[in-house]
């Protein structure tokens, strides 16, 4: 495997990314890639699940670039700057510079979390035709007061030097700006349009999740076209922990069928 330390351009920003050659990788050989979307309060390394999933698709031949969104991990700027908007743009500049390698031949798309939903919303270029999405957020409005319910408590958690599952070493106050509350409806009605002009699609899903609720993963399979596949793990948390193996082995099955 060779791992190679980049930074590409997004909204005039230096985003800092990880780009890993399979070792059977030859230049000039046409290769698909996959491209892993962390959750909100993650980076690329600490994210749920990414650094298995990253591995196990290197290790069957795949590309794989993973990134720090704006305010997150190595990347500039705080959670409290984070907006859907801001998010969107970074995940279609990412898609831009991946492909700029002419070796890859087809993209696919693994996001957890917040990065489901902006692997959805991402769906639109013309380049992505495969997706992998564990726990994602599409049911963005009706979960707002969900989701300020667990901001509560991951500051209570925060205070005992504990978190709530799934949640990584966030930069800065644990805080949001009103931009990312006031753009949740508009996200949302985006997120569904692109879901229903979508195909291979595999949906994730834990419960009870205090994150992100299950209905959000039946409403991403109800309206997806085929071929689809949902598979939710009863009894684990926003983090997966217990199943990994499990979860790592569905979404490497999707990406061989699929993708190759």
């Amino acid at each position: 495997m060779r791992t190679e330390k980049v930074t590409f351009k997004s909204l005039g920003y230096d985003l800092v990314g990880i780009l890993e050659y399979p070792k059977e990788y030859e230049p000039g050989v046409p290769t698909p890639g996959i491209i892993l979307y962390h959750g909100l309060t993650n980076s690329k390394y600490d994210c749920p699940l990414i650094n298995e999933v990253n591995e196990a698709l290197v290790r069957e031949g795949f590309i794989t670039f993973r990134f720090d969104f704006y305010g997150s991990g190595e990347s500039p700027g705080e959670m409290k700057d984070k907006t859907w908007s801001i998010l969107e743009q970074n995940g279609f500049d990412a898609i831009r510079f991946f492909s700029e390698n002419k070796d890859i031949n087809k993209i696919g798309l693994w996001g957890r979390s917040t990065g489901g939903t902006i692997a959805i919303l991402n769906s639109t270029h013309p380049l992505i035709k495969v997706y992998a999405l564990a726990s994602a957020w599409v049911l963005i409005s009706s979960s707002i007061a969900k989701f300020k319910k667990a901001m509560e408590l991951e500051r209570e958690l925060e205070k005992e030097g504990k978190v709530l599952p799934g949640t990584g070493k966030y930069k800065g106050e644990y805080s949001f700006n009103e931009r990312f509350f006031e753009e949740a409806p508009i996200f949302e009605q985006k997120v569904l349009s692109n879901l229903a002009k979508m195909s291979h699609v595999l949906v994730l899903g834990t419960t009870p999740d205090r994150k992100v609720s299950l209905d959000n993963a039946t409403t991403i399979i109800n309206l997806a076209k085929e071929p689809k596949e949902i598979h939710i793990f009863e009894g684990v948390d926003h983090d997966y922990k217990g199943v990994e193996r499990e979860a790592v082995n569905l979404v490497v099955k999707w990406f061989k069928k699929y993708l190759r």
